[in-house]
């Protein structure tokens, strides 16, 4: 157990910078590296044995390495010379046979020699350790936007849960401590690619008053890993407002541990595309000859479905491409709320906001003909008249500011940042009067002047 918690506190940004690092300084230090049928036949034989004492099924670790042997006999191999060229095919041979998002296959010397150096890992974690932070600070510990959209709802946009759960907490904590007055709160990992599974904890701690028990890893000698939330951990911050998730297809490891599990206790809706699949944890193991191997040693079970999210990706409840995610999400919070809107001005101000975004995302355009029947001046100033760009309003109150009203639906327009016009026929079927849709949900009315 202790093994999983050390390698689960690498971040996969961690690892892929490592392993690249690592791949530029090998090709610097061992380009005498010749790949012969002699040295393709031994690097295969030590993957499956890599594969059979680590990988987290043991019986899918043997098919691979069969595969691998025979596509070997049969000559899939003989006319590679490059060893970078050799570890991306036979990488691609094994995702034939089981395909994992967390495996890897990389021809990184340097990397090979300081795994086998373990005298020395000890300092190299920690130097390594010391370098990650600083440029985990640097990037704000990959939280990139907090703010509060319109309808005070609160958006929360980070890139990776990362392994210092300690340094970061005070930029989580401030994170959410911004948006903790808002009626829902939208988290958006549709560029999170993972990280630290402790971290995804410290996170889902800010959402739950009480211990939750939220996942288990499970390594492949069957121990176990509890993953819970700690409201303590939270700093007082406490978020009970409904939640929504962003995701799409990159969104993958400890960001689908986070999606998934706050899904299966219905503590959060998601929305967006369906995410990588990618649910085991893992850790670097060298080969031979300079290869290293990223292997998922372990696997997440989750304690309410029995079950994960590994080659079938989180699905989403609002399945939106992902480009469409954060409106699909806005569109579900303003109509629940006109729904379930305490009073009537609050249910004009959840509608003004959902007909303020839907005007906005429309393409709908009208001809100057039909537009021509609304021209007009209106008590308070108001002139409205079109042409063949649109409907105009120039507002004397707002010293002659001109205005191009946007249509929600029928004779409802977006006239500015605070109104919607909505125009009325009387007896005769004249447009006589306007009803002014206010973004707090006020409603008034002006008479069209003679």
């Amino acid at each position: 157990m202790k093994h999983i918690r050390i390698v689960l506190c690498l971040t996969l940004i961690c690892q892929q910078a490592c392993l690249s690092a690592c791949q530029a300084q090998g090709s610097q230090r061992d380009e005498q590296l010749q790949i012969t049928p002699a040295v393709t036949s031994l690097i295969i034989d030590s993957i499956g044995q890599v594969l059979y004492r680590n990988y987290v099924f043991p019986d899918t670790a043997l098919k691979m390495s069969a595969y691998l042997k025979n596509e070997f006999k049969k000559g899939a191999y003989a006319g590679i010379k490059d060893p970078v060229e050799l570890a991306n095919r036979l990488w691609k041979d094994l995702q034939k046979v089981h395909h994992d998002g967390h495996l890897r296959l990389q021809y990184a010397p340097g990397m090979a020699k300081d795994l086998a150096d373990t005298a020395g890992m000890a300092e190299r974690h920690r130097m390594n350790d010391s370098l990650m932070l600083i440029e985990m600070r640097k990037q704000n510990f990959q939280f990139t936007k907090v703010e509060i959209l319109p309808g005070n709802i609160g958006y929360v946009k980070f890139n990776g849960f990362v392994g210092f759960q300690k340094e970061a907490r005070p930029t989580i904590t401030s994170a959410f401590r911004f948006v903790a007055n808002t009626k829902a709160v939208i988290i958006d990992l549709r560029d999170n690619g993972g990280g630290s599974v402790e971290m995804v904890a410290q996170v889902e701690s800010y959402f739950f008053p009480t211990k939750t028990h939220m996942n288990d890893v499970i390594n492949r000698d069957k121990s176990k890993w509890e993953l819970w939330t700690n409201p303590a951990q939270a700093d007082s911050v406490l978020l009970q407002m409904p939640v929504y998730i962003l995701t799409a297809r990159r969104t993958f490891s400890g960001a689908e541990d986070f999606s998934y599990s706050m899904q299966s206790v219905h503590r959060a809706v998601i929305a967006g595309d369906t995410t990588g699949g990618g649910a085991h944890p893992t850790g670097p193991v060298p080969v031979t000859q300079g290869f290293v191997a990223v292997i998922p040693f372990a696997r997440s079970l989750n304690p309410y479905t029995h079950t994960d999210w590994e080659g079938t990706g989180v699905i989403p409840d609002i399945s939106v491409p992902s480009a469409k995610a954060l409106e699909a999400v806005e569109k579900a919070i303003f109509t629940e709320q006109t729904k379930n809107a305490p009073t009537e001005q609050d249910k004009n101000a959840a509608q003004w906001l959902l007909d303020d975004l839907l005007a906005r995302q429309s393409q709908e355009t009208r001809d100057s003909a039909s537009l021509a029947s609304y021209s007009g001046k209106y008590q308070g100033g108001l002139v409205f008249y079109a042409n063949s760009s649109g409907l105009y309003c120039q507002n004397e109150e707002r010293g002659g500011q001109v205005f191009k009203l946007i249509p929600i639906s029928g004779d409802k327009f977006v006239l500015d940042e605070n109104v919607h016009v909505e125009f009325k026929k009387d007896d005769k079927g004249a447009f006589s009067q306007i009803m002014m849709w206010w973004s707090r949900g006020q409603v008034s009315d002006k008479p069209r002047e003679k």
